[in-house]
């Protein structure tokens, strides 16, 4: 069987705690034995997410080989594709994880745990260092990277959205975002 699935293998790809074998349809992430705890937070919160569907589909869990079966996300990164629309649509999704009290711990930095794919649907990979946090960050922390791209939310703006996590206030935060890139328009 080991030897089977060598011969489909289409990529590898080494992470930090995992290696990663790509597929046709599928992506296997096998976990080494010392970041058993990362294999464990990241079904945790794969699971979790599952409903939301920004996540990739799980297939299936090997608790003994540390082993996770997945839909194969394939697309761009976010930073090639970047727009007021996107942004939007990432903060919605960073605010669910607000709201879920899940800390992504890469947003300030998430080009490599966002890909946009042919048909526009965003997917965050990699939850491996995720934990539950009664103060996340993830609105604020992808606001910070919007930074890059011209982006400028009001940081007073941003404080109170970390003390309240309101609807309201991400409203807010998503219509100074389609402001800038109207004003970026209207320059150029």
């Amino acid at each position: 069987m080991r030897r089977e699935l060598e011969d489909l293998q289409i990529q590898l790809r080494r992470g930090k705690h995992s290696k990663v074998y790509l597929f046709e349809r599928y992506a296997i992430k096998k976990f080494d034995e010392k970041f058993k705890y990362n294999f464990f937070k990241e079904v945790k919160f794969l699971t979790l997410l599952q409903p939301f569907r920004f996540v990739p589909r799980l297939f299936s869990v090997d608790l003994q080989e540390l082993k996770i079966v997945m839909q194969r996300v394939e697309g761009r990164k976010i930073f090639e594709v970047m727009s007021a629309d996107l942004a939007i649509k990432c903060l919605e999704i960073c605010f669910i994880l607000d709201t879920l009290n899940i800390q992504k711990e890469e947003m300030n930095h998430p080009e490599k745990h966002i890909i946009i794919n042919k048909n526009n649907n965003i997917y965050f990979i990699d939850f491996e260092r995720s934990f539950m946090s009664k103060k996340p960050s993830n609105v604020t922390q992808f606001c910070t990277y919007l930074k890059r791209f011209g982006f400028l939310i009001d940081k007073d703006l941003l404080k109170e959205y970390k003390k309240n996590y309101s609807r309201e206030l991400l409203e807010k935060i998503k219509e100074q975002i389609k402001f800038e890139f109207l004003d970026k328009n209207r320059e150029g």
